[in-house]
């Protein structure tokens, strides 16, 4: 991601800010909320360095269509590297799980892990991964969760709610 960029929020960003529909963390809220059309991906790395990876981050805001850069901008010059390199829904789902859950992230990131990299092939995965998040950290955390990986997966699959066990 090129640092002198500026980005700005989506419609659906501020609708996000408003209404907290998709339960995004701390840190990824935050940083929806810094991006205002005035600073560049430069300052915003600046002031959230020791708090986050802020082009990951921005890189999910932009898949989770948060924020978008001017008209006329490459999507090569928005993405980061790994982005460009891997833009696998695994990598978005693992990164999301790890945003949302912070330090309670790890069975559901090794359940991610051990999924193929494969839209259809996740969806088992997630649906194993919302009813972990339900048990051993909480029903609203496992709602976010289930949320977020829709509008991760939306390309080529929809999750369907599933009865629990």
């Amino acid at each position: 991601m090129q640092p002198e960029l500026i980005l700005h929020k989506t419609a659906a960003g501020v609708a996000e800010l408003e209404k907290r529909a998709l339960g995004l963390g701390m840190a990824m809220r935050r940083l929806l909320i810094m991006v205002d059309g005035h600073r560049s991906v430069a300052d915003l790395m600046h002031a959230n360095a020791a708090s986050m990876d802020v082009v990951t981050t921005l890189d999910q805001l932009l898949a989770l269509d948060l924020i978008a850069a001017p008209a006329g901008t490459s999507a090569a010059s928005m993405q980061s590297g790994d982005a460009q390199n891997a833009g696998s829904p695994r990598q978005a789902l693992l990164h999301m799980a790890e945003t949302l859950l912070g330090a309670g992230a790890g069975a559901v990131v090794n359940k991610l892990r051990n999924a193929a990299d494969e839209r259809a092939e996740l969806q088992p995965a997630v649906d194993a991964c919302v009813r972990l998040i339900r048990l051993t950290i909480d029903e609203n955390k496992a709602a976010d969760f289930r949320r977020q990986a829709e509008v991760i997966l939306s390309g080529n699959a929809t999750l369907t709610q599933q009865s629990e066990i």
